[in-house]
């Protein structure tokens, strides 16, 4: 398996995601409030990039609930913020979710041409290793943040490529493959500690979102990996 990975959306290859399995990575917070929705029961969820294209949407269908953030807070007019403990079953149990947010959404839609895309994070960084065995082709899609490089991605990215390897895949990973994979290693299993001073981390415990943080950096508690269905929805693999 060749495996590439890409540590902003400015360093995608279309070339790279043609025949590809994509895993796209927003550890703090949008890929791991997709993996929380579909473990409590969420129909589907569609990401989109634009606020007036999820509130268009709604207006072509009034049972679809919109869901994101812009500058880490509620959109107005939006059910839903980007914080995977507000995606509780009483409110995504068997509804349908369209998703808008800052970095995680963008990238999304940045890997469309990947014959699959799956969404990956700490919390069930395991579920998409195995998600990927058999695959000739994957790449690893960190989101970033405003199109710099977010640390938790790159790690999250290494959690699941440290998980892949123990599978018995044989992987040929890229430099930058490799470089997430050792950072990862590096942590000792202590996240927060590696994280404690990075832009993001910081910007989140400014906002008040400590425990958004403890929430996103636990791993391997689920078992649902999204991948996008022939509907442009995610759905659970």
């Amino acid at each position: 398996m060749r495996i590439s990975l890409f540590m902003t959306p400015l360093e995608t290859r279309g070339a790279l995601l043609a025949g590809a399995a994509a895993v796209v990575i927003d550890a703090l917070r949008m890929t791991s409030t997709a993996v929380t929705a579909f473990e409590n029961g969420c129909a589907g969820m569609l990401a989109v990039r634009e606020v007036e294209e999820a509130r268009a949407l709604r207006a072509s269908d009034p049972s679809l609930l919109l869901g994101g953030e812009r500058g880490g807070v509620l959109i107005a007019g939006f059910d839903l913020d980007n914080s995977p403990r507000s995606f509780t079953a009483q409110r995504v149990g068997g509804r349908r979710v369209a998703m808008t947010t800052t970095n995680g959404t963008w990238a999304i839609t940045g890997v469309a041409p990947a014959r699959r895309v799956l969404l990956g994070a700490f919390l069930n960084a395991q579920a998409v290793a195995r998600a990927l065995l058999g695959e000739e082709a994957a790449v690893i899609q960190c989101a970033g943040t405003d199109d710099r490089l977010s640390l938790e991605d790159v790690l999250a990215g290494g959690a699941i490529l440290s998980r892949l390897l123990s599978l018995g895949a044989r992987a040929e990973l890229d430099d930058a493959a490799q470089a997430a994979l050792a950072l990862y290693r590096a942590c000792g299993g202590d996240l927060d500690a590696a994280l404690r001073g990075t832009h993001h981390y910081g910007v989140m415990l400014r906002g008040g979102q400590r425990a958004d943080i403890d929430f996103c950096l636990r791993e391997d508690v689920f078992s649902s990996v999204p991948e996008r269905g022939a509907d442009g929805f995610f759905h659970l693999s």
